[in-house]
């Protein structure tokens, strides 16, 4: 089942969200404006109230008057949907504007303080009325006034203003769907970049990935991915240099095979096996530096150090070669494998304990953001000549006389797949200096 694309997951997200933003700015809308609506139209009954409030008085006869009449026209034309009544306290009318005729407002019990409620028309229309209890002066009893308006006008006012607001936000959000596609549409353009320099690095056109037009957010993304590449050139190249030296480790022991096959066969068994095992011991080698890199693992270095001084001190203890580890004291950790840890140490503190004149001194620190580790011996060091070829790429060191001893190419190699690097130098006082270079976990 094909999952949908990142591209369809934001445009849904962002068209979801906006239709639910414009359904709630539609109802919320529409909420405050018949809010407001309602206020205003209580407003004006209020003012009808109290105009109305103003004119009502008690004669002499003891008969309830108004000095005036409202002058607003809607009261004196007949169910045109403005009303006004003054009721005893039992709800029966005592005056009211012409407007009602021969009908009345059926008013609930009225309080001291005016209030607003909604109430059915003379014709079944929806009023709005604002009511209050009073009593005037020379009253017997307490009246009930009441001013109603009919609300159709200000409900047909809030539907249109709902439609029109609900038309407006529609325009809205197909203007903000369209924004949205071309956001979406432009913010992917990195990853699209970035899945076409990763196409032509499979390919073979390019070897790396340009971050430089990746963006700030997808540079690291890059970054890791070249570390990546990186990583995997190193392992072929440690691969193909592994398999020719194998290659050309098993060529002698396959010719003096062949040599003794071809001869009188007296010797063959001895032969068999002493060439048997140097190939084995080669296929081992190989194998050993041919491992995978891997650096998700930790590994602590002085104890690898201490161990191994310890083991090439029991080696060397024929001609009294002393091993030092005391410089190495900060808590520092190779990004790698354990056992490619040891592989190296291992040949170089052999190394300098084959042309050591009495000691091997071990240094371990983090310099630049990486793990250095200097392994010095007292011995003869090399010639000028030997550095310089030492140097040169392919050289190997354990395929030349006067070389500091077997198993330096495997170090290099160790190091160069883990993106690290081998030194060789003499030193001014005398003796030879490896200096190895690691990623610091």
């Amino acid at each position: 089942m094909r999952r949908p694309s990142l591209r369809a997951r934001l445009l849904w997200a962002g068209g979801l969200g906006l239709v639910l933003v414009t359904v709630v700015a539609t109802a919320l809308l529409g909420h405050l404006f018949e809010r407001s609506a309602r206020d205003n139209l209580d407003a004006t009954l209020e003012q009808h109230l109290l105009t109305l409030l103003a004119q009502a008085e008690i004669d002499a006869q003891g008969r309830l008057a108004l000095r005036q009449t409202p002058n607003d026209a809607r009261f004196q034309r007949v169910f045109s949907g403005a009303y006004w009544q003054i009721a005893d306290a039992q709800g029966r009318p005592l005056l009211q504007s012409r407007s009602l005729w021969d009908q009345s407002l059926v008013m609930p019990a009225a309080t001291g303080t005016p209030r607003s409620i909604d109430l059915p028309g003379p014709l079944g229309q929806p009023l709005r009325a604002r009511l209050q209890q009073v009593r005037l002066p020379r009253a017997q009893a307490p009246m009930q006034v009441a001013v109603a308006l009919d609300r159709g006008g200000m409900q047909e006012q809030v539907a249109q203003f709902r439609q029109r607001s609900a038309l407006a936000l529609a325009v809205l959000v197909a203007c903000w769907l369209a924004v949205l596609v071309s956001v979406v549409h432009f913010g992917l353009r990195p990853l699209q970049r970035l899945g076409r320099q990763v196409e032509h690095v499979r390919r073979g056109d390019s070897q790396q990935i340009d971050t430089a037009a990746l963006g700030a957010e997808l540079a690291p993304l890059g970054e890791e991915l070249n570390a990546l590449l990186q990583h995997h050139q190193r392992m072929v190249a440690r691969a193909r240099t592994s398999a020719q030296d194998l290659a050309h480790a098993l060529k002698t022991p396959l010719t003096v095979l062949g040599t003794e096959a071809a001869g009188d066969g007296v010797h063959w068994r001895q032969t068999l096996h002493e060439q048997g095992a140097r190939m084995q011991a080669s296929i081992d080698r190989y194998l050993a530096a041919g491992l995978a890199v891997d650096h998700r693992q930790r590994s602590e270095v002085a104890p690898v150090l201490q161990a191994l001084c310890r083991l090439m001190t029991r080696v060397h203890e024929a001609r009294g070669v002393q091993f030092n580890t005391s410089a190495v004291v900060q808590p520092l950790a190779f990004a790698g494998a354990s056992a490619d840890l040891e592989e190296m140490l291992g040949n170089l503190l052999d190394n300098a304990g084959r042309w050591a004149a009495a000691r091997v001194w071990v240094e371990a620190r983090s310099e630049q953001d990486q793990l250095r580790i200097d392994v010095s011996d007292d011995g003869p060091g090399l010639s000028e000549d030997a550095l310089q070829q030492v140097t040169r790429r392919g050289v190997r060191l354990d395929e030349r006389e006067g070389s500091s001893g077997l198993g330096l190419a495997i170090v290099g190699d160790v190091a160069a797949s883990y993106g690290g690097r081998l030194q060789l130098r003499n030193q001014p006082d005398g003796g030879l200096r490896a200096t190895l270079w690691l990623p610091e976990a």
